[in-house]
């Protein structure tokens, strides 16, 4: 491998392939190593650029140094020559492989939306109609895995990978086999210790395509539950409770009957008891009457999919059956018929937050990255009321000031998006550039600082016709907004027109920490939410500090007194809003203040 560097210093690194033609000479491919992606056994992972064609990939790297050993070397030759031979829409895509001196190099399809582990961690556990639509996918991978006669032997949520149109792809086949002939057993101990077999720890009697089945088993508990069935603090105690098939359901999870009885039937310490994939697809939590979605939403990498998009998959009259049993649920969200498909084969836009599979008290507390929230504040900053501290100090014609309503936190890939109080969308990148669409005429102003400005450099763009380059952010902005626009009884167009349609508003910086997050606003608006679900908004204009409790009632305060108030909850956040501001405007972003309570 070749070292560079480039303009601004970064150290490029360049693998090459020689290949010899037959006439004897040396044809070059050369690859740009990118971001690292993981690691695993002897392996590295990185992104790979095709510096000919642009292609890019994942690059598996195995240092030769490794690969001393003879077994390390025939693992290797059978990995290679195992998924080499594999052609399914749900199997990681080979693409091609070769060696220089110092390492052998797979390089294989790129499935940029990371795999099911990340996903746990980041959602704690998914909703019914996910696991069913992943279940589905990773059947039609088994399906053509054993008809081809390969086991996996490390069926876990670390090798099912997604891929940028949210397609799951089953990788990592270090620990696969061919079977040679009908009713061969293989004896090897391998897998992971939370999804491995108990017949493959028996090792005696051998074990064959049924160990992919029973990892599948604890695959499907885990989405639902969050963790591994037999987990332990320690391997030896795994291994016990596999052996003894000792595991159950937690309470505090709700999960249907009939997820409950798939798991209990693959889970079955005789192989041969097991169901076959065949039986899986048909058993009744596959089968509700409704449709599985072939893909999902790109925005259920960070929140569950939407009651109303899950309504299209469910049965007509059990669709209505849980609107009437549950009105709440039915009002929830608005009927939106014009979703389209788009570019990564699901609905256009981030699905709302409500989470069908467990109820709220299970949620965790604190706003987790991707979590998404809404402001307590759904009433405009001057509608006072006649009962609080004081009565708004201006006149009724007034157009109302704007605060943010909802937002998202994706920050951990794109960054944040929020709604405003006067229906814009919003969304400040992580490269701080910002976007910030008008509802009412389609267009948006784009903010980027160039060189050494202190102020952002707008411009102004129509929806439907903008430059080339800012189109990954348009798209997401448009992600972002039907998400956030989900629930139409946030703002209806009366709410709208109390606000001054020339007046553009935007966030100009935001910052979370373990106890909040806030928003400074253009308009001099600054925004405090916290995770207890009270609120502080400071308004420069008026002079005043709105402070909304944990019921919701609001209360006004001179921004001069309001420290001394009697009211010592809000006082003592309007204290902890006066700190994290300062790191704010100091730009120390890795705040840690004690809790405000």
């Amino acid at each position: 491998m070749d070292d560079n560097n480039n303009q601004d210093g970064e150290q490029i690194i360049i693998f090459e392939e020689k290949i010899t033609k037959v006439n004897g000479e040396v044809a070059i491919k050369r690859y740009q190593r990118g971001k690292f992606l993981g690691k695993g056994g002897f392996a590295k992972c990185y992104e790979a650029t095709n510096l000919e064609n642009k292609k890019v990939m994942a690059a598996k790297i195995i240092a030769k140094s490794s690969l001393t050993r003879n077994r390390a070397r025939q693992k290797l030759v059978s990995e290679i020559k195992i998924h080499k031979s594999l052609q399914n829409s749900n199997v990681v895509q080979f693409e091609h492989v070769f060696e220089d001196h110092e390492n052998v190099y797979i390089l294989l399809e790129l499935c940029c939306n990371q795999t099911l582990n990340e996903l746990i961690k980041r959602r704690k556990r998914l909703t019914e109609i996910e696991v069913q639509c992943y279940v589905a996918q990773m059947i039609n991978a088994l399906k053509y895995l054993h008809n081809n006669n390969v086991i996996h032997r490390d069926l876990k949520l670390g090798n099912l990978f997604l891929n940028k149109n949210m397609e799951l792809k089953l990788g990592d086949f270090g620990l696969a086999t061919k079977l040679e002939f009908e009713g061969e057993k293989k004896r090897t101990i391998c897998g992971t210790p939370n999804y491995i077999a108990p017949e493959v720890l028996d090792g005696k009697v051998g074990h064959s395509f049924e160990v992919d089945v029973w990892s599948l088993g604890v695959i499907i508990y885990a989405m639902l539950i969050g963790k591994p069935p037999f987990e332990t603090p320690d391997v030896k105690s795994t291994y016990k409770k596999i052996k003894m098939n000792q595991y159950s359901f937690p309470d505090q999870v709700q999960i249907s009957d009939n997820a409950k009885q798939l798991i209990q039937k693959i889970l079955v310490l005789e192989p041969n008891k097991r169901p076959s994939l065949d039986e899986i697809m048909a058993h009744s939590f596959m089968n509700s009457g409704g449709t599985i979605p072939k893909v999902l939403p790109l925005s259920t990498l960070a929140c569950p999919p939407s009651i109303q998009y899950n309504k299209q998959f469910q049965q007509p009259s059990r669709a209505s059956e849980t609107a009437q049993s549950n009105p709440k649920m039915a009002t929830v969200r608005p009927n939106i018929s014009s979703e389209r498909q788009d570019q990564f084969g699901a609905t256009s836009g981030l699905n709302t937050g409500y989470n069908g599979g467990y109820n709220s008290s299970q949620r965790p507390s604190s706003q987790k990255p991707q979590d998404f929230k809404s402001s307590v504040s759904t009433k405009s900053l001057n509608q006072f009321y006649t009962s609080g501290t004081i009565q708004n100090p201006q006149s009724s014609k007034q157009k109302n000031e704007i605060f943010v309503r909802r937002w998202v936190d994706y920050s951990s890939k794109y960054g944040l998006g929020y709604l405003l109080s006067n229906g814009a969308t919003g969304v400040f990148f992580n490269d701080s550039t910002k976007i910030i669409l008008d509802h009412r005429t389609q267009e948006f102003e784009y903010l980027e600082r160039k060189g050494t400005d202190k102020q952002d450099a707008i411009e102004k763009f129509s929806i439907n016709s903008y430059p080339k380059e800012l189109q990954k952010k348009v798209t997401l902005l448009q992600h972002f907004k039907s998400y956030l626009d989900a629930d139409s009884k946030t703002i209806t167009s009366s709410d709208t027109n109390d606000y001054d349609p020339f007046q553009s508003v935007y966030v100009k910086k935001w910052m979370k920490t373990r106890h909040a997050i806030m928003f400074r606003l253009s308009n001099k608006i600054v925004q405090v939410n916290f995770t207890d679900k009270t609120e502080i908004i400071l308004s420069s204009e008026n002079k005043l500090v709105t402070y909304v409790n944990k019921l919701g009632e609001r209360s006004h305060y001179p921004l001069a007194t309001a420290l001394d108030s009697q009211n010592q909850e809000m006082a003592k956040r309007l204290k902890y809003t006066k700190e994290i501001l300062t790191h704010m405007l100091n730009g120390n972003t890795n705040v840690d203040i004690k809790n405000p309570e």
